[in-house]
């Protein structure tokens, strides 16, 4: 249907109309504005009154069924009060309400306020089966709100320092169920157990959305893959970002400010993979709070997650308080994580207590860092080892050099207490003292360097010993993989030597491999007679260097 203001609109923009003065144009666009309004479905007509007072649980509910599929419904500006749970069993239904300002609240914007249990708005539910739910839902142009009194307490101290550190029990903003296809376009969400939350809930989009005062942001769960979100924007939650058993997730200049407690991690990633975090801002809490956050992002809690990638991030940690203590200790934990890669880091990241931190023991714990690196730790590294799994961390240096390659695998270990060797048997030798090992690889209490990932290697060693009776014979070998604590099979033999005289003596030998990550070695000793192994950095050690 034609209409004059469209028609005399096109002309304007296009250049090949009359020209029109600023409010002439002005005026073509409020007419189209409030044409569009009539000509969507309107919440009052259903007898929504938006004065928060009246309930309009039934009006909305009237209004969502007897629509039919992709239909646009508006909810003029008010505040509407919303006792139960609204049900949507529609397909690509469009709701907009009208917004002002950045947080859309106050006079003149569409409020839902939420006084009820369960999820505000419902989309389909758990009887449906797998990815057949109703698709392409919208929400425009909306504020969602928790106003109930069956709250409970957030843990984040920046939210209970604004009087906002409240939550409602067992509340969920937005839930979706088999969906998929959900868009949020300038839609707050405040004040819920979860603010928003999706299973097998696939190819969402939230645009300039905000998720404030939560207990739980965005939850994704069981293949709620392919989500991306341009400029979001997250404040004063427990929880920001709750991504679960899926596959896909793109983050593009968000703004994470002040999530976190204590106890709450403001980004958990677990068994998931592929997600992206491109050009976004972390902010930790404020000083003044004295909490510390115990990282940024955790990776892999107790399942593999693998990758995860963070691009140009900017790091907005607040000075230590009391002079020592970190506002928040580590920008990603990894516990069971591959192909992590953070690349480029601005801000003020020396802030933190360390960059990176591995915990758990798993041996799938690998990051790769890039940056130009400005900025610098206490003890001279990027990473902390909190557990006693893989821990590698590779550093690709930006320099006017080019790319340096820092944290190359080096071990010097040695012996540092006289070892008596039994008279016909092998023996492990007891390196129990190390003098380099960048990437933490070699145990002394095991006596064993361990690959943290694959490459080739070159392995030295030097034995000195005690005088032995002459014609003694004395062997030298390298083990691989081996659990026998004694004995077991060689890999390969360094060094056979037999005496002539009571003589001190030596065993050397040298070798290059090709090994697989988490291959390890030892070295082992033969001596015909019984004789010590003498200590020393100088005289009996072990190097292992990457080539």
């Amino acid at each position: 249907m034609a209409d004059l203001f469209t028609d005399r609109l096109k002309l304007n923009l296009s250049g090949t109309g009359k020209e029109l003065t600023p409010q002439q144009l002005n005026d073509n666009f409020k007419t189209i504005e409030k044409e569009f309004l009539q000509r969507s479905v309107n919440a009052s007509w259903f007898g929504a009154v938006g004065d928060g007072v009246q309930d309009d649980t039934a009006a909305l509910q009237e209004l969502i069924n007897k629509i039919p599929d992709y239909s646009i419904l508006h909810i003029p500006s008010g505040r509407y009060k919303i006792t139960s749970t609204l049900n949507i069993r529609k397909q690509g239904v469009r709701i907009f309400g009208i917004h002002k300002g950045r947080y859309r609240q106050g006079k003149g914007v569409t409020s839902i306020e939420f006084y009820g249990t369960g999820p505000c708005f419902q989309i389909g539910d758990e009887s449906l089966p797998s990815f057949s739910g109703f698709q392409n839902v919208q929400f425009h142009d909306l504020s969602i709100r928790y106003e109930g009194t069956a709250r409970g307490a957030l843990n984040n101290p920046f939210s209970q320092s604004v009087k906002r550190g409240y939550y409602g029990k067992g509340t969920v903003g937005i839930q979706d169920w088999r969906g998929g296809g959900v868009i949020l376009d300038n839609v707050l969400i405040e004040h819920f157990e979860t603010a928003f939350w999706g299973y097998e809930s696939d190819v969402n989009l939230f645009n300039c959305t905000e998720i404030n005062y939560n207990k739980t942001g965005i939850h994704l769960q069981n293949r709620s893959s392919q989500f991306t979100s341009i400029a979001l924007f997250t404040l004063g939650n427990d929880t920001a970002l709750d991504l679960n058993s899926s596959n896909g997730a793109r983050f593009m200049a968000s703004q994470h400010i002040m999530d976190g407690s204590s106890t709450d991690i403001p980004i958990l990633i677990n068994d998931f993979m592929n997600a992206e975090f491109i050009g976004c801002w972390f902010e930790g809490l404020s000083r003044e709070h004295k909490v510390t956050v115990p990282s940024f992002i955790q990776v892999g809690a107790t399942k593999e997650t693998k990758n995860v990638a963070l691009r140009d991030s900017i790091l907005a940690i607040a000075d230590k308080y009391d002079d020592i203590q970190s506002v928040c200790n580590y920008f990603v934990d990894v516990i069971i994580g591959k192909k992590v890669l953070v690349d480029e880091v601005g801000g003020y990241p020396r802030n933190l207590k360390q960059l990176i931190s591995f915990s758990g023991s798993s041996s799938t714990q690998q990051v790769t860092l890039r940056s130009h690196l400005d900025f610098s730790y206490s003890n001279n590294r990027y990473d902390e080892n909190n557990g006693t799994g893989q821990a590698l961390l590779l550093v690709e240096k930006y320099s006017d050099n080019g790319i340096e390659h820092l944290y190359e695998t080096f071990v010097k270990a040695y012996l540092g207490a006289r070892q008596s060797l039994p008279a016909g048997s092998w023996q492990k030798v007891n390196f129990n003292q190390i003098n380099d090992d960048d990437l933490t690889e070699f145990d002394a209490a095991s006596s064993r360097w361990r690959a943290k990932r694959a490459g080739k290697y070159r392995i030295q060693v030097y034995i000195s010993t005690d005088p032995q009776v002459d014609g003694n014979r004395t062997r030298l070998a390298l083990h691989l993989n081996d659990e026998q604590v004694t004995g077991g099979s060689a890999y390969a033999y360094l060094d056979d030597r037999i005496m002539g005289g009571m003589n001190y003596s030596a065993l050397s030998g040298a070798m290059e491999m090709k090994l697989e990550a988490n291959s390890f070695i030892d070295i082992r000793v033969f001596s015909q007679n019984k004789t010590d192994i003498l200590p020393g950095g100088g005289i009996t050690y072990l190097t292992v260097s990457r080539i």
